[in-house]
């Protein structure tokens, strides 16, 4: 009766371990493929945060060709900023030269003014004849001047004889002066140039048409009252380093003075 039962029990264990043994099969089948799924999935996420470490922590230096375009640009940069430079340059050289140029110009504009403003109608003697107060004839201006002053007292005439001489081979104006009215063939005046790069010069006179000579043509070389008039103004045009300029100046009148 043990026995049976015992079979019995044997026999019923047989036909309820099949099932057992299928569901733990497949329990331990799942098990296995979340294991795998969960190893791969992690040699992934650890690829991709090794590539993400890759590029953003590179180690390896700069290209050849990096380093071709650095010193390329480098290169225009230095390029351009040395033309800016030597333009800077040229400009200043040009605004001094232009400076120096300008106070030559004022300088020489401020003498003939000073110069003007103290002709006087007295003649001159040359030697040979007498010559007017102020001449003007193919560009050959001369005139008498008052102002010499003689601190030392040496003797010194208070007029003098001033001339504005042009030379048009060398492009210079120069001032002739002579110090008394009497001139003897044999004295040299006193030279000084008073403008360089001088292209053009030009004098005029008003009377008050503006006339190119002076004395005119119908005055009588004998007569002195003629040779001491005065006109009334002066115009004077000369270019310089290409550029024209014309100079007007009042002439006073010291007729009475003269006297």
């Amino acid at each position: 009766m043990n026995n049976k039962n015992n079979n019995m029990q044997i026999s019923k264990f047989h036909f309820v371990n099949p099932r057992t043994q299928s569901l733990a099969f497949r329990l331990a089948e799942r098990s296995s493929s979340a294991r795998l799924n969960r190893d791969h999935s992690e040699h992934s996420s650890s690829s991709c945060a090794r590539t993400k470490f890759h590029f953003v922590n590179p180690r390896s230096g700069f290209t050849l060709v990096e380093l071709l375009v650095a010193i390329a640009i480098f290169a225009v940069l230095s390029m351009l900023g040395w033309k800016v430079f030597d333009y800077l340059l040229k400009v200043k050289d040009r605004n001094a030269e232009h400076e120096v140029n300008l106070f030559a110009l004022q300088d020489a504009y401020q003498q003939i003014l000073r110069d003007s403003l103290q002709i006087i109608p007295l003649t001159a003697n040359d030697g040979r004849q007498l010559q007017a107060a102020l001449v003007l004839n193919d560009q050959v201006f001369m005139f008498s001047k008052a102002g010499v002053s003689d601190p030392l007292m040496q003797g010194l005439s208070p007029y003098e004889r001033i001339e504005y001489r042009f030379d048009e081979s060398q492009k210079r104006l120069y001032r002739l002066k002579y110090t008394n009215l009497n001139i003897p063939n044999r004295v040299q005046p006193m030279s000084s140039v008073l403008l360089d790069n001088v292209e053009r010069f030009k004098v005029s006179v008003f009377n008050p048409q503006e006339l190119m000579q002076w004395p005119e043509n119908n005055v009588d070389p004998e007569n002195t009252a003629e040779l001491r008039k005065l006109p009334l103004g002066l115009k004077i045009q000369l270019t310089v380093a290409g550029t024209d300029y014309e100079w007007i100046y009042r002439l006073i009148d010291r007729s009475q003075d003269s006297q």
